[in-house]
């Protein structure tokens, strides 16, 4: 059960610095591409790719073709400290179609952990035109000067850059920065939990393989659109894939519509679709260690599920060892994870801004392969890793075809996700855990909504219950005023092994409330973070 933590940390260190997204854009960039300006297409490969057929008909080609290592990074930027990685930065107004287009595209430069390199295309014009790289499109503002960066050298990921609905301020919308990453979010949030393009053998007793998006190629949009469409070609030793990303920005909601097709060199042991990676430390259910006054501490406070049943919350948990708990064998309507509490005192952390992480939500929009929803739960050394993963996992039973399709939709929000066949139904929106020297757990969950607030009194509730490695010694539920309801329970732990609980309410005829799922640990992880991350002055 291994997750290759380099990516993610560089990754989540990203996401922990607050922004505004804000990008100024000036000059007209003449001198960053002369050869696009110019009509000259630049492509080596034998034919071009305008189309997402184009790359699928490459994708398949290539995974016929043995598996080439990537492109190294130069020693002199693999050394470079955190610091110093930090003092390279993009020269805003050398961004593609920064004048004149609704958006335009920035680039990142590699070093540090950032290892992986890109190749680059603009398709304009239906022609395809490559995208050299240039030191000269970035300030060196440390040690490290521009003749130092070798000719070989490629970028690291590019930035999606525009305007949302409404709002006539310049914001960075997407990146894709790292494997197959990539990060999103709407104009009322910042970034926080990210995506994958594919995981495979995650969760599995062998190394993960983590693919990554070896080039890219971005669609100039027409003046009054306001979709952006990037393609992907994936790689990996096991497959490739072809990947569609159309961009949608939104001043509430921002979409991105996927469609991919995936060829295998051979068969992965697990694949992961559609992942989502996130950080969770404390919060509902853990509180944080003596040192740390913050009341929690993450991008995402639980994994929502739709499926033919209903819907299931789980709220999110860091276990003494690396989790994988299958969540549905359902085939699913939509999965996300989701960052509920947006009230600033929940969190109370003005720099990471906790509160304004997006959530993410996945809808299938094809049948994908018959399988399970998995949420992945790691230890953590601190907020800087992501810790959490939730993904579908095909049945490895039968072996994946070739040219396996692959479409949905995400979505970023912030909050809960709003949907007409949610906006009765009640949620389960906290919950505390007391545990006794007694070794008894106790639990209040609270449930509120609009469909308990119109319950008569005289109308029976049920309690649906069920308890895995823990009995029930007594339950209570109160009603409260404004259609908010507590579920107690005291429980007793028959193993010393997290023990599952799921509990959701019920009248004669219907479910009234979410199922609210959790693995609680009997005893609670313990904290060895670095002084940094546990506010130590």
């Amino acid at each position: 059960m291994s997750i290759c933590c380099k990516v993610l940390v560089l990754f989540s260190m990203i996401s922990t610095i607050p922004s505004t997204g804000t990008i100024v854009t000036a000059a007209d960039p003449q001198r960053l591409l002369p050869a696009v300006l110019a009509g000259e297409a630049t492509s080596t490969r034998s034919f071009s790719i305008t189309s997402f057929e184009d790359l699928t008909a490459y994708a398949k080609l290539k995974a016929a073709r043995p598996y080439q290592p990537e492109h190294q990074v130069a020693p002199a930027l693999q050394e470079l400290s955190y610091d110093e990685f930090l003092k390279i930065q993009f020269k805003h107004d050398h961004a593609i179609w920064a004048k004149n287009s609704p958006f335009w595209v920035e680039m990142f430069h590699p070093g540090f952990v950032q290892k992986s390199q890109i190749l680059l295309n603009l398709v304009q014009g239906n022609q395809e035109f490559q995208v050299p790289f240039s030191s000269s499109n970035f300030q060196y503002n440390g040690e490290l000067t521009s003749s130092e960066v070798p000719d070989s050298t490629r970028y690291a990921g590019i930035r999606i850059a525009g305007r949302y609905p409404g709002n006539d301020d310049p914001q960075e919308i997407l990146t894709f920065l790292g494997s197959s990453y990539f990060r999103c979010r709407s104009a009322a949030g910042i970034y926080g939990s990210s995506n994958r393009g594919l995981a495979v053998n995650i969760g599995s007793n062998k190394p993960e393989e983590f693919p990554i998006f070896r080039e890219f190629w971005v669609v100039k949009p027409k003046a009054e659109s306001n979709r952006q469409v990037v393609y992907a070609y994936m790689d990996s030793p096991t497959l490739t894939g072809a990947y569609e990303f159309t961009l949608e920005p939104g001043k509430e909601t921002t979409t991105i519509d996927v469609r991919s097709i995936l060829y295998f060199r051979g068969q992965p042991e697990r694949l992961g679709i559609a992942p989502i990676t996130s950080m969770w430390m404390w919060g509902n259910g853990l509180i944080g260690p003596p040192v740390d006054l913050r009341p929690a501490v993450h991008d995402a406070d639980g994994l929502l599920v739709e499926t033919d049943e209903g819907w299931t919350w789980r709220p999110l948990c860091r276990q003494h060892y690396p989790s994988v708990s299958r969540i549905s064998n359902k085939e699913v309507k939509g999965f996300g994870l989701l960052q509920r509490n947006t009230e600033f005192e929940a969190y109370q952390d003005s720099f990471a801004q906790y509160h304004r992480r997006p959530s993410i939500w996945i809808e299938p929009q094809n049948k994908w392969p018959a399988g399970h929803l998995e949420l992945f739960e790691l230890t953590a050394a601190h907020e800087g890793i992501d810790n959490i993963g939730a993904y579908w996992v095909p049945d490895n039973s039968k072996p994946l075809p070739q040219g396996l399709p692959i479409s949905y939709r995400i979505s970023y929000f912030q909050g809960d996700l709003k949907s007409k066949c949610r906006e009765y139904l009640g949620v389960a929106d906290s919950f505390q855990v007391r545990r006794q020297s007694d070794s008894k757990v106790h639990m209040t969950i609270n449930f509120s909504g609009s469909s308990l607030a119109d319950l008569a009194q005289e109308t029976p509730v049920d309690i649906n219950l069920m308890t895995i490695r823990a009995e029930v010694v007594h339950r209570n539920l109160i009603r409260r005023p404004h259609g908010k309801w507590s579920l107690q329970l005291v429980l007793e732990p028959t193993s010393d092994a997290p023990f599952e609980i799921q509990a959701g309410l019920s009248d004669a005829s219907r479910k009234v409330t979410e199922t609210w799922s959790y693995l609680c640990p009997v005893t609670p992880p313990s904290y060895e973070f670095p002084q940094v991350y546990t506010r130590i002055e």
